[in-house]
């Protein structure tokens, strides 16, 4: 027996890189709110003190031939956000009424914004300029709490004096600056205004940097001699780390943009897996014909049509139809023992999985609309939207409605990553970026590369509006493509992303330590002296070979590219191409290619390209196809960085804003946690007590079948095989006569219907139900089962309801009282903590637990209740393949319709037939002549497409399609539809547009089995043959 291994969850490059993120934010916080040194110049954020401009004497003796002064309420107002609102930082835009409004812009040409004026009245606060200008938006405006803004009316003394001064930059700006520091008083009074040591005036300037425009804060204050110091304001060295790590980012999502795609849809365990099923007793017979024309099966013949060139996998089985033993228009008896299901992964529940998350109930009901089946809303879903109105046109469900309805949410659902990009850029970033162009082109500067290629172009640049373009053109190709072309390319896409996902880049590190060390393994120390130039050797091979298994984006890129060239490639080509590949065989045994190449597989170009004008065709669209998907790839790569650089900026600046303004979001911080834990705990109860009953559940299922389980186990996981069972209850008064399986036809696929549980066992001996069959027992009859799932998730999100309200108003108590009685953010923050852990008191410790208490499966009601859900269950899998014993053609000419026996056949209907062992026909397989069979079968093992199989819903039977007669007099024979008597099983159809013909008069309904059943060409269909017309009466 195979040792199951449990793979945990593994931690991702993004999970550390914001790991590291998280601390390098925690050191700048705490950096920028440690206690300020009096000493700026010495400062990491103000390291560098500019040249002295002036004195305060000769200031003031220069500022009596012009100076600022400012409404009498300014002083009034600057006091109120210094002292009572604790400010930090003080935006002041300032007007020149009397004065045109681009007075300042045109006299400070250098200043990014001469209209505003930045007060810093600590440390923290100037830390905040070292920030992006949308540090509000990015941090979610917690880096904004103590950020006010300010507004104020100048007027110049002289009047209109300013405009001396228009040409002479630095004396304008000496004139703004020494006003600033003066609280706009009068220089006459000799004031040095309100500005601590540590307070500072500062202006963004624009400053030339190798011909870009490079901006920076530049602060000034008075020191102790009176003269004004300015100081350029210079990143600190934690935010160039933390920028750094940024920048990498953006290039790990680049490189790995793929493992963003959820892997559930692609890989094999998660799309579809096989699983022998061996059928019980006897082996099952299928009576299968091959036709030319299946229109003269009637129109009931689409139940069980499959076409030939459309059916997946089943490559067995098309063997056998295709083989030169089988006859066109001849029923055939198969024998069949074993069948290969195709079962996705999604319809299967493992021991500790159930489908109860807040996450599987809302896309299970709302995507996937099973809130249909509910009992209140089962007819309205079922229902013509047009309701008894319906003039006669084709009926349009409202199930069908809200599956589009909710396809639509799920595609705004996914867009709304890169809706909210481009809503915090034209809110904010793009005004931001138009000033700084603004600013540069007055200098005739250019602007750097902001880090972001939406704030460098726009999103509505001509590139992103190829690639909204290049999306609307996938989404009409893929709808105008047939389904056969759909299937083909999922087929190539998966296949790509398979082999780049479960590639091992162990191994590939492995290989080049191996190719590393080589040198020292033939030659020893001697080794050391070919080091250099083999090193250099061995990079020339070797990280190409590295970079397409390593990175994800290069892989899948590289796959597709090599896909399109197999299509283009003409033939001659492709031999060259295979001849240099053998040419280079030795060069690959000496790198040791085969340790990373190995089963490395590419899409053959003979399955794609064959005669005929209308392939070709098919192959041009699907070149199309491929070459739109590459494009359509790169295009979400280039969104998913932005869209992932962004977000990650939202949680470095909202983190940092949270530790600088600790004392007064830490509050909120704590209910929003109080919330989320809750919440989390609240639906979680319930998907523990459903958990605790399917566990019970399970267990009983494989009790009922240990020993057959027990035995398939005992097997090594090379040699097992995924294998389903059947489990039949025996203690019901429900027990089926008949467990055989049926075969369905849905979608030109054939499905494996069963009466009764399929339990299955993957070769690592991990057993899984239908994910059906644990809806179906959620609700037994019996004290015990937990009942439906909205039931308990209603009762759930009332209970949370009430918690929501408690903690609301624990909130609204602790923020009132803290203002009225000044209590400290501390003593608040204790206080909301306190009182929102009294939930968690009540639940845990004055309350009971009330969960899945111990069923008693040995109850008379529990085994008859399981025992009836369990032979009343029904449910189709797609079939992977067929694997026959043995065929022979189906000798009906001895046949009695009315010769019905227990000891008939059973056909793949579950019905009886009439038809026996005949001696004049040989029977193929192990005993019969090799002729009139496959032998040997090929092996069942033989890999196809994957497939995917839509849901078959059981109902009852949907009738017979042939009923053969022999007339009993020269052995003359008609075919004829009947209802009662359902022969054939399937019917595979290989017609074309000359083989096949329409009746028009069947399909308009007449008589079953009539002479009118002739063709229009006036020729009998080929298996229409009477020799006696009263075998019609």
């Amino acid at each position: 027996m195979p040792h199951l291994a449990v793979n945990g969850p593994r931690p991702s490059w993004i999970h550390l890189i914001l790991l590291l993120v998280v601390c390098v934010v925690s050191a700048a916080a705490q950096r920028s709110t440690s206690t300020p040194d009096n000493n700026t110049s010495t400062s990491s954020t103000l390291p560098v003190p500019r040249k002295v401009t002036t004195t305060e004497a000769s200031a003031a003796g220069k500022g009596k031939e012009c100076w600022l002064s400012a409404d009498s309420s300014y002083r009034d107002q600057l006091s109120l956000l210094l002292n009572t609102r604790n400010a930090k930082l003080v935006e002041v835009t300032v007007n020149l009424p009397g004065h045109p409004p681009y007075q300042l812009r045109d006299s400070l040409p250098h200043v990014y914004r001469p209209n505003l004026w930045i007060r810093s009245t600590s440390r923290q606060g100037r830390s905040l300029l070292m920030l992006d200008e949308t540090y509000d938006l990015k941090s979610l405006t917690t880096l904004a709490i103590g950020v006010e803004k300010l507004e104020v009316n100048l007027t110049d003394h002289p009047i209109r004096c300013l405009r001396k001064f228009e040409d002479r930059e630095e004396e304008t700006l000496r004139i703004v600056r020494s006003s600033f520091l003066r609280d706009f008083a009068d220089p006459n009074q000799n004031t040095r205004g309100s500005l601590s040591p540590d307070e500072h005036i500062c202006s963004k300037h624009v400053e030339d940097d190798g011909g870009y425009a490079h901006f920076v804060y530049r602060c000034c204050r008075f020191d102790q001699d009176g003269e004004i110091v300015c100081l350029d304001v210079i990143e600190d060295n934690w935010i160039k780390v933390l920028l750094t790590l940024i920048i990498i980012i953006k290039v790990l999502v680049v490189l790995y943009s793929p493992m963003f795609l959820p892997e559930t849809l692609y890989r094999i365990k998660y799309v579809a897996a096989q699983y022998l099923y061996h059928l019980p007793g006897p082996a099952m017979t299928l009576k299968v014909v091959v036709s030319e024309d299946p229109d003269q099966y009637g129109p009931q013949a689409k139940h069980k049509c499959v076409r030939l060139e459309e059916l997946k996998n089943m490559e067995v089985f098309k063997t056998m139809v295709a083989s030169s033993n089988w006859q066109t228009e001849k029923i055939y008896e198969v024998k069949v023992k074993d069948v290969r299901l195709s079962v996705k992964a999604r319809r299967l529940l493992s021991k500790f999985t159930v489908p109860v998350s807040i996450k599987s109930i809302l896309y299970n009901n709302l995507i996937r609309c099973r809130i249909r089946k509910l009992e209140p809303l089962k007819d309205c879903c079922n229902s013509n939207i047009l309701g008894r109105f319906n003039p006669g046109i084709k009926m349009i469900k409202w199930h069908h409605c809200m599956k589009w309805f909710a396809g639509l949410c799920l595609m705004v659902l996914i867009s709304t990553p890169w809706i909210l990009r481009i809503y915090g850029y034209f809110t904010f970033e793009d005004i931001t970026r138009d000033r700084q162009v603004e600013a540069a082109e007055r200098l005739g500067l250019e602007i750097k590369y902001p880090g972001s290629i939406v704030l460098y172009l726009s999103p509505v640049h001509g590139l992103f509006i190829f690639i909204y373009i290049i999306f609307i053109i996938d989404s009409l190709v893929y709808g105008v493509l047939s389904k056969a072309m759909k299937e083909k390319f999922k087929h190539v896409a998966r296949d790509c992303l398979r082999d780049m996902r479960e590639r091992s880049r162990i191994a590939v590190v492995a290989w080049m330590t191996k190719l590393l060390v080589l040198p020292f393994t033939v030659f020893g120390v001697l080794g050391f002296l070919l080091f250099v130039p083999y090193l250099i050797l061995l990079a020339v091979v070797t990280l190409p070979v590295a970079a397409f298994y390593i990175f994800p984006t290069l892989n899948l890129s590289i796959r597709l590219l090599i896909n399109l060239f197999i299509f283009l490639c003409p033939d001659k080509l492709m031999n060259k191409c295979r001849s240099w590949h053998g040419k280079f065989s030795s060069v690959r045994e000496r790198f040791s290619m085969h340790d990373v190449t190995a089963n490395e597989s590419f899409i053959q170009k003979h399955s794609y390209t064959r005669g005929g004008v209308l392939l070709q065709l098919v192959v041009i669209l699907m070149l199309v196809v491929i070459l739109m998907v590459l494009i359509s790839f790169w295009s979400v790569t280039l969104m998913l960085m932005e869209i992932v650089t962004f977000f990650v900026e939202l949680l470095v600046y909202t983190f940092m804003g949270v530790i600088v303004n600790a004392g007064t979001i830490l509050q909120y911080v704590t209910v929003l946690f109080l919330l989320f834990m809750y919440s989390k705990n609240t639906f979680s109860r319930v998907a523990n007590l459903y958990q605790a009953y399917h566990g019970v559940i399970h267990r009983e299922l494989l009790g009922l079948i240990k020993e057959e389980i027990d035995e398939v186990a005992k097997q090594e996981a090379t040699d097992q095989e995924n294998t389903a069972f059947i489990v039949q209850g025996e203690s019901s008064s429900n027990t089926p006569k008949d467990v055989r399986p049926r075969i369905k036809i849905k979608e030109n696929q054939p499905q494996w219907s069963t009466q009764g549980m399929l339990v299955f066992l993957d070769k690592y001996d991990t057993p899984y139900t239908p994910e059906k069959f644990f809806f179906e027992t959620i609700d037994l009859n019996y004290f015990g089962c937990p009942g439906p799932i909205y039931t308990n998730v209603l009762a759930a999100l009332w209970e949370f309801l009430k918690i929501v309200l408690f903690l609301l108003f624990i909130f609204i108590v602790v923020m009132a009282f803290g203002d009225a009685y000044q209590v400290s953010t501390t003593n608040q923050l204790l206080a909301t903590v306190v009182g929102g852990f009294v939930p968690f008191l009540f639940r845990y410790i004055f309350v009971s637990d009330a969960g899945v208490g111990d069923i008693d499966t040995k109850s008379i009601q529990f085994i008859t209740e399981f025992h009836r859900i369990i032979n009343s269950y029904k449910q189709a899998w797609g079939v992977f393949d067929i694997v026959p014993v043995s065929y022979k053609e189906w000798d009906y000419k001895d046949d009695d319709v009315d010769a019905f026996d227990d000891t008939s056949p059973v056909d793949g209907n579950g019905n009886r037939s009439n038809f026996g062992p005949s001696n004049n026909v040989t029977g193929g397989g192990i005993n019969g002549d090799p002729s009139d069979s496959i032998s040997p079968l090929l092996d069942s093992t033989r890999n196809g497409q994957d497939g995917e199989f839509s849901r078959l819903e059981v109902g009852g039977d949907p009738g017979g399609l042939l009923s053969i007669r022999s007339s009993g007099m020269g052995g003359s024979t008609v075919i004829s539809i009947d209802d009662s008597y359902p022969d054939v099983d399937i019917i595979v159809d290989v017609s074309t547009s000359k083989t096949r013909r329409f009746n028009a008069l069947q399909s308009k309904g007449f008589e079953k089995g009539s002479t009118s059943m002739l063709d229009r060409t006036g020729h009998n269909p080929p298996i229409f043959k009477p020799s006696n017309p009263n075998i019609y009466v």
